[in-house]
């Protein structure tokens, strides 16, 4: 009679594997770990940051830095809302963002 190497459990006679035959998901586990094979953690998941990016920053071409924004609406969609970035010293458009229902996705 064939038996599982971990658990001891009597298999089915027809097992003919040449390696010792495992009965479980559980025991082939436990026997990968005994072998110093244990399975690596999975990462915890991360938590979400945040729910909508606002910029405060951007590069104004104008300017040819970096400079503060102000963010305006411009539209309301049926989808969403469509945000521009103008620069604050000297006013040129630096970016767009569209919001839809709860998320962002943006494009400067």
């Amino acid at each position: 009679m064939i038996r599982c190497p971990i658990c001891q459990q009597a298999l089915s006679p027809l097992t003919t594997s040449p390696y010792a035959p495992i009965c479980s998901e559980a025991c082939r586990r436990e026997a990968l770990r005994r072998a110093g094979h244990a399975p690596q953690p999975e990462p915890p998941a991360q938590p979400q940051q945040f729910e909508q990016l606002r910029a405060t920053h951007l590069y104004c071409a104008h300017c040819q830095r970096s400079m503060p924004t102000k963010e305006r609406l411009l539209l309301m969609l049926s989808d969403g809302e469509l945000y521009g970035y103008t620069c604050a010293t000297c006013g040129t458009d630096v970016g767009t963002k569209t919001t839809a229902s709860g998320s962002a996705s943006g494009s400067s």
